[in-house]
Parts: C-alpha cells; structure tokens; sequence
C-alpha cells in the first residue's frame, strides 16, 4: 500500500512538470522566430538585465531538453514496471533495470544542456578521463557496489519480498538497487546496506518457517499427565492458531529452570507469521493447560527460615 502511494505521489509530480515544460517547449517552438527576435533587440545592451534577456532562448532549449528526459523516463519507467511485475524476481530485475536507466537518461541530459550553454564538450570529456584516473581509486567501492547488486540480481539470491537476515538484522526486501539494498523490518525501520558488504546473509523466505516456544510448567506437574492433555487438544490447538500450516509438536523438556520446567513446542508457518504463529502458540497451549488444571508458574523465591 505504501509503495502505491509513493508511485502514485511521484506520477503526479512527474505530469505536473511534464505538463509545465511542455507548455515552455510548445511556446518554444511556435514562437520560436518572435522569441529570438525579442531578444535581440531588448537584449542588445550590456546591462545585467539585457544579458539576462539574451539568456532566455537557452533557457528555453534548457527546458526542452528537460521535457524530453522526463517524457522518456516517464514513459519508458512506466514500460518497465508493467514488464517486470508480478513474481518477486521480475519486480527485482526491473527495478534495478530502471535505476540503470534513470543514470543514463540523466548522463545524457545532462552532456546535452551543456551543449545548449556552449560549453566545449571534447575538453570537457578530455578533462573528465584526466579526472577518472585521479578519483579511480576512490570509486573502487561505488564500482563494487554496483558489480555486487547485478550478481545479486542475476543469481537471484536476494529478491523484492523476500525475509533476510543480514548481520543480525531481519526484515523484509524492499528494494535491491544499483548500489545498495534496502531491508525494512516489522516496526517499519529501513536499513540500507551496500551490496558490496552483503557477504552472508539469511534468505528466510525460501522454505517453511518453524517457529519454537517455551511453556513453563509447575515441578509438581506430572508430565505424562501434560503430555496427554496436549495430544488430547493437539486439534483444538491447532484452530486456535490460524497462521500455522501444521499440528504443533511437543518436543519435550527443553530446560529446568529456576521456578519450571520449560517445555519445548513448535510448528510450521510461513515465514512472514513467524512472529504471530509463537504468539499463537503461547496463548493456545497456555488456555488449554489453564482448562485442564496445569498452571503456568510465575518466577518465585522460596526463603528457609532457621530457628
């Protein structure tokens, strides 16, 4: 829901340009003769306000080169998100596939308006591969970066939806871009990792999750005696859980505690209920022991007083 209204947020605000720049283009072309000739004659001093409007016919062909570039991303963003939907893989590939498009259609735009403003594009480009072998070494990382994120794509490792675990923090994909990745988790913060550093992660979201608790009994308890309860509720249990997709196990005694024994039980769901299947699971086990007369201890101190 939050990404349909931030697309719908930026559609908005790209035909509202759309729509400025293409009143300045037509104006542009239409009156193209009267502009100049305009501008010749008003802008024949030297004062800051004749240069000002000698200026106007760049600034024009300026913003015509800007209603192409925003007419070709529009058009061309909107292809690709209704080619790359549907399967996770597909909303991956076609992001990164449009954030590689957007440097590009920028780059060129941008070589282009300086062309408008006369600037000497073969010095510049001279000075730029000058340029290139200075700050080289300092790009090794971006460059890093983007090898990484196409790797991750083409492999497929990690995809838009898919739950991961990346040095100790879980949450769900939200975007694999051309540098970096970014993980949103359950309380809606978002981490932004550079690809280059995702060296081992967890991909969750592959198979079935099987989410385990604990359910502390009194020492009193007789434990055949809660083993049969549970297997004579294991149905009920199971309704009263509606994210899981299996009966839950009982798998014995995990530790004896300081004030129960604590009781190891687990299930299978999908993992994006892992979560909400344990609290399930808590509250299940924990009525059906209460209706049946198991108790489920709290913390307590026992003091021995010496005559």
């Amino acid at each position: 829901m939050e990404e349909k209204k931030k697309w719908k947020k930026s559609t908005t605000t790209g035909l509202v340009l759309l729509f400025l720049f293409l009143i300045v283009t037509v104006c542009g072309f239409v009156f193209y003769d009267d502009i100049h000739a305009w501008c010749d004659e008003k802008g024949a001093g030297d004062g800051i306000v004749d240069i000002l409007i000698r200026l106007i016919p760049d600034v024009i062909r300026t913003v015509q080169v800007l209603f192409v570039t925003l007419l070709v991303l529009f058009v061309v963003c909107t292809i690709i998100k209704r080619i790359f939907r549907g399967t996770p893989r597909k909303v991956t590939v076609g992001r990164l596939v449009n954030s590689i498009f957007k440097v590009v259609v920028w780059v060129v735009s941008v070589i282009a308006i300086l062309a408008v403003w006369g600037i000497n594009l073969t010095a510049l480009i001279a000075g730029a591969g000058v340029l290139t072998l200075v700050v080289g070494l300092g790009m090794q990382s971006l460059i890093a970066d983007v090898v990484a994120g196409i790797f991750i794509v083409c492999d497929g490792t990690l995809q838009v939806g898919d739950i991961v675990t990346i040095d100790g923090w879980r949450g769900t994909v939200q975007e694999v871009g051309i540098r970096n990745t970014k993980i949103i988790n359950y309380s809606g913060d978002i981490r932004i990792a550079n690809n280059s550093t995702i060296k081992v992660f967890i991909n969750q979201s592959r198979e079935n999750s099987y989410p385990t608790v604990l359910v502390g009994v009194p020492y009193e308890a007789n434990l055949q005696h809660v083993k049969e309860v549970f297997e004579a509720n294991k149905a009920r249990i199971r309704e009263m859980c509606p994210s899981l997709i299996s009966d839950v196990d009982f798998n014995g005694v995990e530790e004896l505690a300081d004030s129960s024994v604590n009781l190891h039980f687990g299930a299978t769901c999908k993992e994006e209920s892992f979560f909400v299947a344990q609290r399930e699971m808590r509250g299940a086990i924990k009525t059906v022991f209460e209706e049946n007369g198991i108790s489920v201890p709290f913390p307590q101190v026992v003091v021995h007083k010496e005559k």
